[in-house]
């Protein structure tokens, strides 16, 4: 006896034509709330299954055509913005979108797909920020991770999103990776397992479907994917028994999607070729679905990265991924190049190169995920109305508090700096937050640790420069601190995992004027903003939410004592 899903898949994919069959792989970009001709047309007359989203309409950026990511988002981060809306207005924008699905010949709703591991998560309106994994870890209570997983979930669901990247099962051995850090749980896998697993559950209990990442694991990477093809130079046994574990205990636990990588694992292959992993039937076909057992949806990262591009073109790689057992094709770009994923497909599937019994055995799997997505129920729509109430829910605000209070770290108090006398005359350095610049609302904005400064003191004077700062900016923080007036320096020091920047040369400059300093950082890694020459740190792995503004000036003032330590490797 057929169940209802079942009935469900076979009646769509039956009926479905090579053209529509090809659209449900696809999960193309949409930079909201603005709803472009371009991104219309993915849905309407391309069929497209998925999208990824995000609020980050740039006009001249968003719908480019370069198919590598656009230079004005890596150069100058800080200075674009979004357009600000309502969640209730962004909310509806997304039924917009699932209203021109349904009115398709399939009609297969939507389904909405985003990040959210801490600072480098996708932002969208009404949605509080929470720690990256490290930091949850690093309080050895799984159950944080529950609440944190259950508080996003909420915040999202409301808005229609379906399909969150997370959880991060990269072990982070190499404390000079670039691109995983802090965004991976710990240097062990079963703690990274541990903390995971209790994601899942909380993803899951509130309708999110859980991708793992980034398969087989990037935790002893030594270059950063998304500039280049890096080669992780791992031993066989070393893979198993470390980088693959947390997924194989996942897997069992039901984990419904998993992210492949695009860096080359030479000892996972039975080829002398560079090989991205998703593009590699060994590394997917082989090892994750006939040896691991692995049965869910196998995502592609994002198909601008230069760890695929450098290796192959748009639209070879595609096939290439696909072949290899990869499922969905993610291109994160609102752009005109990703179509060419499309008809190159569909020719693969004519001339055989990609067999349509292999097409077939994808769509199935994706149209199962949508089921448990419930998309074939109203197509995936909410009620608008409602889509910003979760931001004032008791249990996610007091999850907010918690993992705030709980994950903020004092590194280093080798001068006996902490806490702070609130009668000297403090100048705060701060390097505004890509999260507070993109926010920019009463809750979160550059200038907000400095407000929250403030309730301790009346004595903090504020330099505000931008993250990438400039000339002009630090000849402001040099000429204010020298001051006579001003007896102790803060300064922030940020880590961004994309764009790489910090200002360890200021606060090196900073250093000269032979005045106590407290760093401020995102990130614990010396290699990165804390030197170990910097003796008074502290570390808050979410700097940009409100709670975590009160949190860092709580712990500087001792209003707040934090009792967390960081038990991995850090040098």
């Amino acid at each position: 006896m057929m169940t209802a899903k079942e009935k469900w898949i076979d009646n769509l994919l039956g009926s479905m034509t090579l053209e529509q069959k090809v659209g449900q792989l696809m999960v193309f970009g949409f930079a909201g709330p603005v709803i472009t001709p371009l991104v219309k047309d993915f849905v309407t007359k391309y069929h497209v299954g998925g999208l990824r989203v995000t609020q980050k309409f740039f006009p001249g950026v968003s719908h480019g055509t370069d198919v590598s990511f656009n230079k004005a988002v890596i150069d100058k981060p800080s200075e674009l913005g979004g357009i600000n809306c309502t969640a209730n207005e962004y909310a509806e924008t997304l039924n917009t979108l699932r209203d021109y699905a349904l009115d398709r010949k399939d009609s297969i709703g939507l389904h909405f797909t985003f990040d959210a591991e801490g600072e480098m998560g996708d932002f969208f309106v009404r949605q509080r920020f929470f720690p990256y994994a490290m930091g949850v870890a690093a309080t050895k209570d799984t159950s944080l991770a529950y609440n944190i997983a259950r508080s996003i979930a909420l915040q999202t669901r409301a808005l229609g999103l379906n399909m969150i990247h997370s959880p991060v099962l990269d072990v982070n051995t190499n404390p000079s990776n670039p691109e995983i850090g802090t965004r991976s749980y710990s240097n062990d896998p079963d703690i990274v397992a541990e903390f995971a697993m209790a994601a899942l559950r909380g993803f899951s209990e509130e309708g999110i479907i859980c991708t793992g990442k980034h398969f087989p694991g990037r935790g002893e990477s030594e270059a950063d994917a998304h500039h280049s093809l890096p080669t992780v130079k791992v031993d066989y046994e070393t893979m198993h028994k470390i980088h693959l574990a947390p997924y194989k205990k996942l897997i069992d636990a039901g984990l419904p999607a998993i992210m492949a990588a695009f860096s080359h694992y030479p000892a996972l292959l039975n080829t002398k070729e560079v090989v991205p992993a998703a593009a590699s039937y060994d590394i997917i076909g082989k090892l994750l679905r006939e040896e691991m057992g692995f049965k869910g949806v196998v995502t592609t990262d994002n198909m601008q990265m230069r760890g695929l591009l450098d290796k192959y073109p748009l639209e070879k790689a595609a096939v290439h991924c696909l072949n290899a057992g990869c499922d969905l094709l993610l291109y994160r770009g609102e752009s005109v190049e990703a179509i060419k994923m499309i008809e190159s497909v569909k020719e693969a599937v004519r001339t055989k190169a990609y067999p349509e019994a292999k097409l077939d055995e994808s769509v199935r799997r994706i149209l199962a995920m949508r089921w448990d997505m419930g998309l074939a129920e109203n197509g995936g729509k909410v009620d608008a109305s409602k889509a910003g109430e979760p931001f004032d829910n008791p249990f996610v605000k007091k999850t907010a508090k918690d993992a705030a209070e709980r994950t903020t770290v004092i590194l280093r108090n080798n001068d006996n700096v902490l806490p702070l006398d609130p009668e000297k005359k403090i100048l705060f350095v701060e390097q505004a937050h890509h999260m507070s610049v993109f926010a920019n609302n009463v809750y979160s904005h550059p200038g907000m640790i400095w407000e929250e400064l403030r309730e301790h003191s009346d004595n903090v004077a504020l330099t505000l420069i931008k993250e990438n700062y400039t000339t002009q900016d630090e000849e402001a923080a040099l000429k204010r601190a020298a001051s006579d007036d001003i007896e102790l320096i803060v300064c922030t020091n940020y880590y961004n995992l994309r764009q790489h920047n910090k200002i360890t040369d200021l606060i090196y400059k900073l250093e000269e004027l032979g005045k106590p300093m407290v760093v401020i950082s995102n990130t614990p890694f010396e290699k990165f903003t804390v030197p170990e020459r910097f003796p008074t740190v502290v570390v808050n792995l979410s700097p940009g939410g409100r709670e975590n503004a009160k949190a860092i000036a709580d712990v500087l003032f001792g209003k707040l004592v934090p009792e967390t330590k960081y038990d991995v490797r850090l040098k």
